[in-house]
């Protein structure tokens, strides 16, 4: 669906920069406190594109700053059990996405970020499944950061 160009400002007025601004106070405020931070955006995406089906169960998303999505993909695909995307079904770029590039790579935090098929997270118990699986595989990716 393509918005009017009527539609963009007020989008971005009402939608991106509150979410924005929100997730840029937060993280100023964690960097002033002197708080470490590692910024985790999650999304889901459609189980069907444009007629064909995607495999992909979970993706794994970064531009130029790799740490944090190496880690994970290292983890996901030890589960074994899941079908890992690496940069798909998405690929990250300055021009594609917002959050990575600006609030993380700017800011120089380890960042990630998630996709997981919606048919996967239809329902509290996939919702639970996915919650507890990614509960126990970011502190575990973040340990490997810190070389723990």
């Amino acid at each position: 669906v393509c918005l009017s160009a009527g539609d963009r400002p007020m989008r971005v007025r009402e939608l991106f920069t509150p979410y924005h601004d929100r997730i840029a106070a937060l993280l100023d405020a964690r960097a002033a406190a002197g708080r470490r931070t590692v910024l985790v955006a999650m999304h889901s995406f459609t189980p069907v594109f444009k007629g064909e089906a995607r495999s992909v169960e979970v993706g794994v998303l970064f531009n130029r700053e790799v740490r944090m999505a190496r880690a994970l993909l290292t983890l996901l695909r030890a589960e074994g059990d899941i079908v890992v995307g690496e940069n798909a079904p998405y690929a990250i770029t300055d021009t594609s996405d917002y959050t990575a590039p600006v609030h993380g790579e700017k800011r120089g935090l380890p960042h990630v970020e998630i996709e997981i098929r919606q048919d996967l997270i239809a329902d509290a118990a996939g919702q639970a499944a996915w919650a507890a699986r990614f509960a126990r595989l970011l502190p575990a990716a973040d340990a490997m950061l810190r070389g723990a």
